[in-house]
Parts: C-alpha cells; structure tokens; sequence
C-alpha cells in the first residue's frame, strides 16, 4: 500500500519525512490499543461492539475522578472486579462443601456485598477529586469492570456476544452522558498531557502489543482463548474452564478501551463525552485486515498491528493524494470486505461456497 502511493508526487513529498512517519504512528496508537484488545474477543469467537463507548466512559471516569470525585455508579463499577474476585474465591472454596444449586448464589451474593461495601468506602475516599495516578486506576477499573460484565453475561448467561456488546454500547454512553449532564470535563491536571503525545504516546502502544502477543503466544490463558474460538465444544470436553477464559477475553478488551481513554484524553486535556464514537469499527476493521478469523480461533496481536497501521497509513494516503472525503469511507470499506473475503477463500474449503 504504502509503495503504491508513494508513485504520486503529492505522497512522496510528505510521507517520506523525518516529521511525518511519527506522525502516523501517534494517529494509529488509540487504534493499536484498541484493537489489541478485541483481537482476544475475536479470538475466542466474539465480538465487542461496546469498546468505543466505554473508552467514553472511562475517559470521563478519569476527569471526575481527579476533578470533583466519581459518581455513585461509577464508584460501584471501580470494586466491581474486586467484588468478582471475592465471588471467584468463594466459588472455588465452596465447591464440595455447599450443594452444587447454591455454590453459584453465595458467589454472586458474595459479589454484590463486596462491590456494594467497597463501592460506599470508594466514594467516601473519593469525595473532592484524587491524585492522578488514583484517577488512572480508576479509570482502568472501569474499564476492566465493563469487559467483565459483557464476559459474564455472555458466557454464563449464555447470550450471544453481538447482543451484549451492542447493549453495552448504548448503556455505557448513556452513563457517560448521565455522570456529566451532557457536558465534557476539563481542568485535568496538566502532566497528564505527557502521556498523550510524543514518543511516550507510541511506547505505551508497543508496550500493549507486546504484551499482548506475550500473553496470546506464550500463555496457557493465550492458547485456550484461541482453542475456544476454534472449536468451543472440544475445548470444554479437554477440561477447560470456557467460561473463565472467555470471561477474560472480554475482561482484556475493556481494559484496551480503558488505555486508550487514558491516551485520548491526555492527548486533549479534556474528558469529552462523545469521545471514541466509532472506535469499535475501526478496531475491529484493523483485527480483520491483520489477519484474525472473524469465526474465531486464528489471527495474532502482531497482525493486528499491521491491520492498524494499514489503516492509518490508507487514511493518510487517501487525504495526500486529494481524494475526496466522500469516497474516502467507500475505499476504507472496500478494503475491510477484501479482507474478509481473502480470509474466506484462505480457511480450509472456502474456495468451495
């Protein structure tokens, strides 16, 4: 792509300069992040439709949190991984001691009674803003705890991942409309502008890839999300914990929109309520185009990268070669369906529908 670009005059001039290949990166990092994530949702034979939403709701999380104090909800929704975590030790300890009908209502009784608790304690502490570094904690919490839920619901109860993403897009931008009466958050603290632009901006990109591939190639949890997405059934007959490892994927997707809702509003210095609105098409866009099955069970972080960058580096052509802006979307989804059906005619009969 970038080689067929580079043949008129216009893309050569700039692209090819000291100032602007870092350019590009800084533009794709918010993507990169997110589409880290969704990678391991897409992996395990999901989709998150919800990340564009919650990268919101953590980003006005972040303001409030450091400015005036979160919320009650937003309080709540902080210990709620704290709260499933009491859940998931009392789940395992109860097992062989209590019936099976009531080991998973202690653990979710259990659940509520730590988030409710912890939730109140939170927002004491958090009565008239918090340093920075809380604030970001916060932020991440929230994100975590929004993946959580949309794992929960899917793989415990059972419904199907396009539905309570798409429900949680809309109820996660509905809370973050409701926590600011329509209103964007300013007045952040200025060293937070640090982590929004430059090389710092790029590093904590990379550091997510990294670890992202880290944890999908070199980890059992890596291995059984992508054995999931594979092939559900033979993984639970192996002796997998399905629910877990989904659960997590999910988990992991919520805390890609929380980094990136850190970097996006560190970048403008203000908490803006409508802020990653059609974020989730383009993580999802760069999954596809670097390689990820949309059935599940095949793709990689690293791939993800390159779909990402792809992107970026297709937005940039198009505005520096003069096309259009109107025709700009067309080629961006003309690309994403190519990709889909390269990956069609790749996987084993394909060629054949």
């Amino acid at each position: 792509m970038v080689g067929g670009f580079s043949l008129h005059p216009a893309f050569r001039g700039t692209f090819w300069t000291v100032g602007y290949l870092p350019n590009i990166l800084q533009q794709a990092a918010t993507n990169i992040i997110l589409a880290v994530g969704i990678t391991f949702v897409i992996l395990a034979g999901g989709i998150d439709l919800s990340v564009g939403s919650v990268l919101a709701l953590c980003g006005v999380a972040l303001g409030l949190t450091v400015t005036v104090g979160p919320p009650p909800f937003l309080a709540l929704l902080m210990v709620f991984p704290l709260g499933v975590l009491a859940g998931c030790m009392v789940l395992r300890g109860a097992q062989g001691r209590l019936p099976d009908r009531a080991v998973l209502p202690a653990a979710g009784v259990t659940a509520l009674v730590v988030t409710g608790i912890g939730g109140l304690l939170l927002l004491r502490g958090m009565a008239g803003g918090v340093r920075l570094e809380g604030a970001l904690l916060a932020a991440l919490a929230v994100g975590l705890a929004c993946g959580l839920l949309n794992g929960l619901v899917t793989s415990l109860g059972r419904v199907p991942s396009f539905v309570v993403t798409l429900g949680m897009l809309t109820a996660a931008r509905g809370l973050t409309v409701y926590a600011t009466e329509g209103n964007s958050v300013s007045g952040l603290p200025p060293r937070l502008s640090g982590l929004g632009e430059g090389g710092v901006l790029v590093l904590i990109a990379l550091v997510v890839v990294i670890g992202g591939s880290i944890l999908q190639q070199r980890t059992r949890a890596g291995r059984y999300i992508g054995a999931i997405g594979a092939n559900e059934e033979a993984t639970l007959l192996t002796g997998v914990n399905v629910p877990v490892y989904k659960t997590l994927a999910y988990a992991l997707s919520g805390l890609a929109a929380a980094i990136a809702a850190i970097v996006l509003t560190a970048k403008f210095q203000v908490a803006d309520t409508g802020a990653g609105a059609g974020a989730e098409l383009n993580a999802i866009a760069a999954v596809v185009i670097g390689g990820t099955s949309l059935s599940g069970g095949r793709g990689s972080v690293v791939g993800s990268l390159v779909g990402a960058l792809t992107i970026a580096v297709l937005n940039a052509g198009l505005v520096l070669v003069g096309v259009q802006d109107t025709l700009q979307g067309v080629i961006i989804g003309a690309v994403i369906v190519l990709a889909v059906m390269v990956d069609q005619i790749r996987r084993p009969g394909g060629g054949a529908h």
